[in-house]
């Protein structure tokens, strides 16, 4: 089975390697991924993989366009789509979490005959009291998350998907694939514990978040570690958003995302994949180099920043804004029936 993991990378230096290992002992055997202005060499660390199926393309948009998308388009025609069997579109700080026994996603796509999209629900991951980039796996850093079914912000129930290439789709998408003109009817849709989804969801593709879906995570969910320490906070800050260049990545941001409510370490099973995999990219002459450069570099950056009033300030702040609350059922309901007043 051969499945495609895309993604567009800026400056990603520090969790690169991780990131590629655990998503590669996970199943993943062809990596697509497109890198547009990186100062920490994340892309020579790109070119440097190419020995473990990844495939590096410079995504220069055009101006005034989505850098994000453009890589999804490009994507969709590229020959490691067309040879795919199933395909995984997520971010660097976003980590597939199979529940034992599962521990590959050939695994995962077994277990739910005839699916041909699975839902990943997000689990929102706080900074975890970390304050410095360090040189350790994110997923042994960050065990402080979300409570389950955490229905505010509603941006704690978003998907990312993982597609059948075979299916009615047409497109990549950012957190679904879209669906080919007149056929959103065809497709079999499944949540993280495999359960049909119903068309209100499946046939929508304005749909990104499963509020109001149950709890449906008991195959897997999609670890989202969009904060990480303060410090990578602020270096993502200076970076920007692939796909909403003007999205401010601000404290409003860290506030909706800080959550450090409840201990979830379950992804520690899949580690020594992820291990053992680092391994094999150890031998690779020159990547270590490369990423103790970006380590560095990402360093110099917030060292930089810092030297900025109005950034230092906002690097206080996320101090102060240690741990964000998760909202009571009732006041969660009224805010949702306010916004939906407000239109």
């Amino acid at each position: 089975m051969r499945v495609l993991l895309v993604s567009a990378l800026r400056d990603e230096g520090p969790h690169l390697l991780e990131w590629v290992a655990h998503h590669r002992a996970l199943g993943v055997t062809d990596f697509l991924l497109f890198s547009n202005d990186c100062s920490d060499g994340t892309d020579a660390m790109l070119d440097a993989l190419a020995r473990v199926g990844v495939v590096h393309r410079r995504n220069p948009p055009p101006q005034g366009k989505s850098l994000q998308w453009n890589a999804l388009k490009e994507a969709w025609g590229h020959p490691l789509r067309k040879q795919a069997d199933w395909i995984l579109c997520i971010d660097s700080d976003e980590f597939v979490n199979l529940r034992p026994p599962l521990k590959t996603l050939p695994d995962l796509i077994g277990e739910i005959e005839g699916a041909d999209a699975i839902v990943m629900p997000w689990r929102l991951f706080g900074h975890n009291g970390q304050r410095r980039l360090v040189d350790a796996p994110t997923t042994r850093l960050f065990t402080r998350a979300a409570p389950e079914a955490c229905d505010y912000p509603v941006g704690a129930r978003q998907v990312k998907t993982l597609f059948r290439r075979k299916g009615p789709f047409a497109q990549i998408g950012v957190h679904r694939p879209r669906m080919k003109k007149g056929q959103a009817d065809q497709a079999y849709w499944v949540d993280g514990s495999g359960v049909y989804l119903p068309d209100a969801f499946s046939q929508n593709e304005q749909r990104i978040a499963l509020y109001g879906h149950p709890e449906a995570s008991r195959l897997v969910q999609l670890n989202h570690y969009s904060l990480r320490s303060a410090e990578s906070f602020m270096l993502k800050r200076r970076r920007g958003l692939p796909n909403r260049k003007g999205k401010p990545v601000d404290l409003m941001y860290w506030v909706e995302r800080n959550f450090n409510t409840v201990e979830d370490t379950s992804i520690a099973h899949l580690e020594p994949g992820t291990q053992a995999v680092l391994a094999e990219l150890a031998a690779i002459p020159g990547l270590a180099d490369l990423h103790a450069r970006a380590h560095a570099a990402h360093h110099a950056a917030f060292e930089e920043m810092l030297r900025e009033e109005a950034e230092l300030k906002l690097y206080g702040r996320l101090l102060l804004a240690a741990d964000s609350t998760p909202l009571p059922q009732d006041e969660i309901a009224e805010l949702i029936r306010r916004f939906q007043r407000a239109g």
